[in-house]
């Protein structure tokens, strides 16, 4: 059987028909968080029926209407690479802790590769409706919004985002140094719970910069977040301001007017303590 080729337009609206796919689970199940078995995959890292239940809604969906395009989900969900580079990786339920305690701020995100190049994302909030997305040298958008990042001028007006380590996961002592270096400078510190809303929230101009360093995510976790920051016009860097976040465990994302900043502010904590640079698998 011959298999048109996909542009990356049509690409796209797969992955958002996907993600709101996943997300109708993910709200579902939020309505009935008493009767989920979960597991624990390692310390202070779960895995819920819903994970695994959006993610399979979201690979079936994804090979159905794109089957020349391989995917892999955050919990194991794979199917065969087809030779052409083309690859989705899924995070089926980005903000597991949250949901699993009844905080209302999770999402679905997914992103195309092709090659080593993101070249697209979606991230979906299934209790908004809110549906981020971009394509490389398309822009970014919210909905049919075109998204351009934060105006603001002074940092010390600026709301910033991060991923906090905790048990198990991350360098605390690392992230108190960088909580200590910018809690002065600006106007308020975030941790939603949720690192690609977050990153999101930043190409839409709700937050004035995201960074995490301490806190250990992964590519699922980031790569759709990056792309839309970047095409909103944001930069997105590693915390010392040089390489490829998706490739280290660190990143900065910020507007243009206040990325070298956030990069001065950070740099002595890196000297006091180097970053990880493992890659990301």
């Amino acid at each position: 059987m011959t298999i048109k080729p996909r542009t990356r337009k049509e690409i796209v609206e797969a992955m958002k028909e996907a993600a709101r796919i996943g997300g109708a689970s993910l709200a579902a199940n939020f309505g009935r968080l008493s009767a989920l078995p979960i597991l624990e995959k390692g310390p202070s890292d779960f895995v819920s029926a819903a994970d695994i239940e959006s993610e399979r809604l979201i690979v079936a969906h994804l090979n159905a209407k794109l089957p020349e395009v391989a995917v892999l989900g955050e919990e194991g969900a794979a199917s065969p690479d087809a030779g052409n580079g083309l690859r989705i990786i899924i995070d089926p339920l980005d903000g597991t802790n949250n949901f699993l305690h009844g905080i209302p701020q999770f999402s679905a995100s997914l992103a195309l590769m092709e090659g080593d190049e993101v070249t697209a994302g979606v991230t979906f909030n299934p209790l908004s409706g809110e549906m981020f997305w971009a394509v490389a040298g398309k822009g970014a958008y919210l909905g049919e919004k075109r998204l351009n990042g934060s105006s603001r001028k002074s940092l010390a007006h600026a709301v910033v985002g991060t991923c906090f380590p905790y048990n198990g996961k991350g360098d605390t002592e690392k992230a108190a140094r960088e909580m200590a270096a910018i809690m002065p400078r600006v106007s308020g510190i975030r941790s939603p719970g949720s690192a690609a809303l977050e990153i999101a929230y930043v190409a839409e101009g709700r937050f004035d910069g995201f960074w995490t360093s301490g806190a250990k995510l992964d590519l699922w976790d980031l790569a759709a977040g990056v792309i839309i920051a970047r095409e909103a016009g944001c930069l997105a860097t590693e915390i010392d301001g040089k390489g490829d976040p998706l490739r280290c465990r660190s990143l900065v994302v910020a507007p243009r007017q206040f990325h070298g900043q956030f990069i001065d502010i950070f740099g002595p904590t890196c000297a006091t303590g180097a970053p990880n640079k493992t890659a990301l698998a």
